[in-house]
Order: structure tokens, then C-alpha cells, then sequence
């Protein structure tokens, strides 16, 4: 199995990876880059054909809802299968009517569920259901010719659902030939410090709020 990274090593956002195996294709994510000015068709990463017309490009694997991972899938063909978390799929198809501009909503495809394995031609994708801000989150084991690639997606360990950050360091899937990580951070913490947790967050804010007069404005 051989792996490209079509964009995403060198920015935050934009992710498209694309693995190969006995001359049959996946894509991991294809997003939007977050300095796009608009989503259009251009910013498909150069030598991916979306149309359908490529028999040997099986499916896309979204890791999560986000824009930056998913939001090129406004340009890509229906016939083309999406995999992505069922609950997530949901949630898209019924925010886009109210949405403006070109907003994708996924075709059929596959729907993940955490630690299932799921075969589609020469590959066998597990999805670990993940801690993020964007709901039904995903990393991805994609399994190939006897290789193991294990794809992060985004992923934190201070939300509602650290616990699933935890577990997956405690339980990693193992023999992993190739490991690709999401590393983006806004900011960077003393070797001691942590980052305050959601629930942190919300108690201060629960504070701030219980000691203002009318309407809490920040």
C-alpha cells in the first residue's frame, strides 16, 4: 500500500491524503483550506479525478464535519461513495438547506461505526470514534496489501468526551507501518501547563454569567 499526502503537510486545514493498493484508490478527507477565499473547484488538489469517470477510485473517508476536511466534497460526484459517521451525516444533511453557497452535503457511501471494520475493495478501514470539537469525529485505520496506516484526524483530550483520547492511548491499534498525525495548535503551553477543559470552561462561564446583571455580553 502507498500513501500521498495531497495537501495538508505544510498548513492547517485542507487535508487530502490518498492511499493506493493494487492500483485501486481511497482518498482520507478533502478539505477546504482555510485561507480560501471561496469554495470552488480549483482548490481540488492537481491530478485527482472527482467526476466519476475513475473506476478505480472506490470512496472518500471524511474524518470529521469540519470544513477543512470535508469541505470539497461540494465538487465531487454523487456516484462516488463518502464514508463519514452516521450521526454526522445526519447532522450535514439537515443544517445545508440553511446554508448559503456551496455547501456539500455527502452522497451515500459508508457510516462508521467505532472499532467496526468495514472492507471496500483491497482496503479495510476501522473508524476509533475521537475527542473533538466537531461531533462524531473519527481517526482511521486503513489496512492494505499487509500494511497498517493509522490516520488521526483532528483530535484533543480536554473535551466532553476525553475519556475516548485516553483509551485510544491506552489500547493503540497495533503494527502500525505508518503513522499521520494532525499537529496544529494556536498556541504553545509550558511543558507543565494544560490546557483548561470543557468543563472548565463552562463553569467559569456559568460564574461570569450568574454575576451580571442582564444580558451577558463578552
Amino acid at each position: 500500500m502507498r500513501a500521498c499526502i495531497r495537501r495538508g503537510s505544510k498548513q492547517i486545514g485542507g487535508s487530502c491524503i490518498e492511499v493506493e493498493h493494487g492500483g485501486k484508490r481511497l482518498l482520507i478527507d478533502l478539505g477546504l483550506p482555510l485561507d480560501a477565499r471561496e469554495n470552488v473547484a480549483g482548490l481540488i488538489p492537481e491530478g485527482l479525478t472527482l467526476d466519476g469517470s475513475d473506476p478505480n477510485l472506490l470512496g472518500i473517508l471524511i474524518s470529521h464535519p469540519h470544513l477543512d476536511h470535508y469541505g470539497l466534497l461540494a465538487h465531487v460526484d454523487g456516484s462516488i461513495p463518502i464514508g463519514l459517521g452516521a450521526a454526522a451525516r445526519r447532522l450535514l444533511a439537515a443544517a445545508a438547506p440553511f446554508l448559503p453557497g456551496t455547501w456539500p452535503v455527502p452522497a451515500q457511501g459508508w457510516d462508521y461505526e467505532s472499532g467496526r471494520p468495514i472492507k471496500i475493495g483491497p482496503f479495510t478501514v476501522t473508524p476509533f470514534l475521537v475527542d473533538h470539537s466537531a461531533y462524531d469525529a473519527y481517526a482511521l485505520l486503513i489496512e492494505g496489501g499487509g500494511d497498517r496506516l493509522f490516520y488521526s484526524g483532528d483530535f484533543r483530550g480536554h473535551g466532553r468526551k476525553a475519556a475516548l483520547f485516553e483509551r485510544l492511548v491506552a489500547n493503540p491499534p497495533a503494527d502500525i507501518d505508518a503513522l499521520l498525525v494532525e499537529g496544529s495548535s494556536l498556541t504553545r503551553l509550558e511543558l507543565d501547563a494544560t490546557f483548561p477543559t470543557e468543563g472548565d470552561v463552562e463553569a467559569r462561564l456559568l460564574k461570569e454569567l450568574a454575576q451580571t446583571d442582564g444580558l451577558g455580553v463578552s
